[in-house]
């Protein structure tokens, strides 16, 4: 399951592949985003079951979307992270990687999806429990 390859410095590291794992979870927020942004164009009646008021539904509109393109940032930033400094070793990158598992915990409460954050925590916690070693040795 581990790889044995050669860092930059010279020094062998065993790394784990892992490290899709992140990435994918970075796809899923990419694949998340992009539906809030597109939702007020695809679906510009989304809202009026809640409101008929059309500041109401501007702002509703307005904040999706930003809300959207602040999540694809954090998406590809975690994609990047994932395939250049977890997937290498680097600590600090093992260390913030811990926010997917508490995002995904604190989605439990939050949404009706609690089956489906259940297991994304799970996951989550399982793959930086297993890769500990390939940072901290």
């Amino acid at each position: 399951m581990n790889e044995t390859t050669t860092d930059p410095d010279g020094a062998r590291v065993d790394r784990s592949p892992l490290w899709i794992l992140f990435f994918l979870f970075g796809v899923l927020l990419g694949a998340h985003a992009i539906y809030l942004m597109v939702l007020p164009s695809a679906d510009p009646d989304h809202w009026r079951a809640f409101t008929s008021d059309p500041e109401m539904i501007a702002y509703l509109t307005d904040d999706f979307r930003a809300s959207g393109a602040m999540q694809l940032g954090f998406a590809i930033m975690s994609m990047t992270i994932a395939g250049r400094w977890f997937r290498l070793g680097d600590r600090w990158a093992w260390v913030l990687f811990w926010y997917f598992p508490v995002l995904f915990a604190w989605s439990i409460f939050t949404t009706w999806a609690v089956g489906l954050f259940l297991t994304l925590t799970l996951v989550a916690v399982a793959a930086l429990v297993a890769t500990h070693r390939q940072f901290y040795k």
